[in-house]
């Protein structure tokens, strides 16, 4: 049971660690663009610039889905905005709501970010690191192995702009509180639909059906977010130098409480 179930909870488990990540990154990265300006809102414009291509691809993902589901959009923008509670928001697209837009229609187009940065992330780790190979080579673990990972990867031709399109990507990908409202609804809609295929017997038959493809989901899932955290901790790397660096040379740095 349990090594029927693996997959999907290695998926749960980095889609937490990935959630964790991105706090992380949003926020030192802040820090740093203030430090950088000394202005509030300066520091937001700086913020949102290096993270664009990942806000574009996010703020597109919302409207092509929308579109693709029959809603009517509005205005579309990937300028940044203090909002009053503190935090940024990198973008928005507005879509209108009718009695139509059922929980999943809502729910598809909230997480259309997630999908789409995930399809992303899996395009550029297959064509440009040929990342199914490099993580055979992880998957030995030896210090050799690691190396020679490494090495492929930083062999790659303009690979730091790869990288980091893969890491504004995936750090513009998670959806926002407002993309998630109707989730709760939906998640009860799926408890539902669950019990109800077990009180009627139909239980064995959808774990038959769904466990095989669900489990080869859970797999590109899992290669798309292991890609997404190894070039996270190499920037995570690259943002405590500097910070470290600017804190030393200022002579001032950001209490992050």
């Amino acid at each position: 049971m349990y090594s029927t179930i693996a997959p999907i909870i290695w998926v749960v488990i980095t889609l937490v660690v990935l959630f964790l990540i991105e706090r992380w990154i949003h926020r030192h990265m802040q820090g740093i663009a203030y430090l950088l300006t000394g202005s509030l809102q300066w520091s937001v414009m700086l913020y949102a610039l290096i993270l664009f291509p990942g806000v574009l691809l996010h703020e597109l993902s919302h409207w092509i889905m929308a579109n693709v589901l029959g809603m009517r959009t509005g205005r579309f923008s990937v300028w940044p905005t203090l909002q009053a509670d503190g935090t940024v928001r990198l973008g928005y697209v507005e879509f209108y709501k009718t009695q139509r837009v059922a929980p999943v229609r809502e729910s598809l187009i909230g997480g259309a970010p997630l999908l789409f940065g995930i399809g992303a992330i899996l395009l550029i780790g297959h064509f440009i690191f040929q990342a199914e190979a490099l993580a055979e080579t992880v998957i030995i673990g030896t210090p050799q192995a690691l190396r020679l990972a490494a090495s492929n990867i930083f062999a790659t031709a303009d690979a730091w702009i790869w990288l980091y399109l893969l890491f504004a990507i995936s750090n513009a990908m998670m959806p926002s509180p407002s993309d998630r409202q109707a989730w709760p609804l939906m998640g009860l809609i799926l408890v539902f639909l669950l019990i109800l295929a077990y009180v009627v017997g139909f239980q064995q038959l959808m774990w038959d059906t769904l466990i095989g493809p669900v489990n080869q989901l859970a797999g590109y899932l899992l290669l798309a977010f292991s890609i997404t955290i190894f070039v996270d901790i190499l920037f995570i790397v690259g943002i405590l130098l500097f910070e470290f660096v600017l804190t030393k040379i200022l002579g001032r740095h950001i209490n992050y409480g």
